[in-house]
Order: C-alpha cells, then sequence, then structure tokens
C-alpha cells in the first residue's frame, strides 16, 4: 500500500510567543489523516529567513508533501514567499496572474504598495486560489504555501486536497474504559506486541469533580484493513480486568 507522508511548518513570531493560538496544525492534521495521507512532523518556526529557508528544504527533501501557513501577508515581516523563493533557487518576482486577481479584488485607489506585496513569490509556481478575500497561496515543487488565518486557509486546504494523490485513511477506533492506566498497562503492551501493525495509544483521564477517571485507548493503523480483532483482545482484556467499556 502506498503511504504519502507530510509535514506542516507554522511559521510566526506571534505563534512562539503565545501571542497567537495556532489551530491551523490540528486542523491539517485531522484533514490529512482522513485523506490517507500519514503526518510525521508539526514545526513551528519564526519569521527568520536563515530557519524558514533550512526547515522548508529539509522537510521538501523528507516528505511527499509540506504545508506552510503564515508570512504570505502585506507587512514588511511577510517573509515566507520571498525566502521560499531563496530555498528553491527561484527569482523572487511579482506574479502577474496573482497581481490581476489582487487588482480586480480591490475598489480603485485601495490596491497599494503594501497589498502589491501579496502578488510577489517565486517564479514557476501554481496558484492556489483564495475563495474568501483573493489573495492567493502557491505551489511550488512539493510545498503548498497557505496564509495563516484560519477560516481562509482551511477552504483553500480543502481545496488543496481534493487534486492530491493519496492513500488510505488512517483506521482509528477509541474505547474507553473505567480502568486506571496501571491496571491495564502490562496486558495492553502485551497486545501491541502481537499486533506491529497498528499502535495502541493509552490516554489516561481524570474528574476531579467526580473523583473517577480512567482510559481512553487508541488503535489506530495505516496498513490494516480491520481493527476488529484488536478491539476484540482489548476489550477481553478489560473485561478480564473487572472493568467498564463503550466504543468513543
Amino acid at each position: 500500500m502506498n503511504i504519502f507522508t507530510a509535514g506542516i511548518l507554522i511559521i510566526g513570531d506571534e505563534i512562539l510567543s503565545g501571542r497567537t493560538q495556532d489551530t491551523n496544525a490540528n486542523f491539517i492534521a485531522k484533514n490529512l489523516t482522513s485523506s490517507g495521507i500519514k503526518l510525521e512532523e508539526i514545526r513551528v518556526i519564526q519569521d527568520d529567513k536563515i530557519i524558514i529557508i533550512e526547515s522548508v528544504k529539509s522537510f521538501s527533501e523528507k516528505y511527499n508533501y509540506v504545508f506552510t501557513t503564515g508570512g504570505i501577508g502585506p507587512t514588511h515581516d511577510d517573509i515566507t514567499s520571498e525566502s521560499i523563493a531563496e530555498a528553491f533557487n527561484k527569482k523572487y518576482e511579482t506574479n502577474l496572474e496573482a497581481f490581476n486577481i489582487l487588482e480586480k479584488y480591490y475598489p480603485k485607489g485601495d490596491f497599494n504598495i503594501s497589498r502589491q506585496r501579496m502578488a510577489k513569490m517565486p517564479s514557476d509556481v501554481d496558484l492556489i486560489y483564495n475563495p474568501m478575500t483573493a489573495a492567493p497561496g502557491f505551489k511550488i515543487k512539493n510545498v503548498f504555501v497557505l496564509p495563516g488565518v484560519p477560516k481562509i486557509m482551511e477552504q483553500m486546504l480543502k481545496d488543496v486536497l481534493l487534486n492530491l494523490d493519496k492513500g488510505k485513511p488512517k483506521k482509528i477506533t477509541t474505547i474507553n474504559t473505567d480502568l486506571y492506566e496501571s491496571k491495564i498497562a502490562s496486558s495492553l503492551s502485551d497486545i501491541q506486541n502481537q499486533f506491529f501493525d497498528c499502535s495502541i495509544g493509552s490516554y489516561p483521564y481524570f474528574n476531579f469533580i467526580s473523583k473517577q477517571g480512567g482510559v481512553n485507548i487508541v488503535i489506530s493503523s495505516w496498513e490494516m484493513n480491520s481493527l476488529d480483532e484488536i478491539e476484540k483482545e482489548i476489550i477481553n482484556m478489560i473485561k478480564f480486568n473487572g472493568g467498564n467499556y463503550s466504543i468513543v
């Protein structure tokens, strides 16, 4: 089975300082997984040309697809496009199609120098159209450059995913039990050792109001056609240890 891999670069000083909460990585991750693309790495980096160049080149070499968000707006600190042009030894220039799109979008006299910066990008790119605010992103090699504004990025990503080569979606199921992690840790390890083509994650929780807790056991696999056998093993283990369970 073909497995397509991806990495995400979240670009922005405002993310690293805590001024802005990133939701883009979570949205992209969920949509990649459900589309049959395996996300292997997320990196948050600052608005620094050297760091952007090194990160984009590294990710482009490691993964089938790279998604960047942030740094393609009209202000002086929006340096993603210029940095990526340098990363791939391309000219940083005005894209005429992007320029025309933006010029038509803004009222006469409002398409100022700052906004014209959004039409500057590496040469020889494919535009990623923006149905909300017109300013396009772009694709260069296997790198998809998207805006940082979540609602805009989300719509553009959905359009991008329609045209990508993808594998089968990852199979995932979650079993909730009222048993504590210490009670089932050894048994879960034994079950994991029986099934090498899947991942079994154990995620404890505790409600301080009700003073009750338990574990969410997440079974996932890119390779297996069914998780039924593993699910049955875990449910039997929970029952054997006197616990309750539910599929969530």
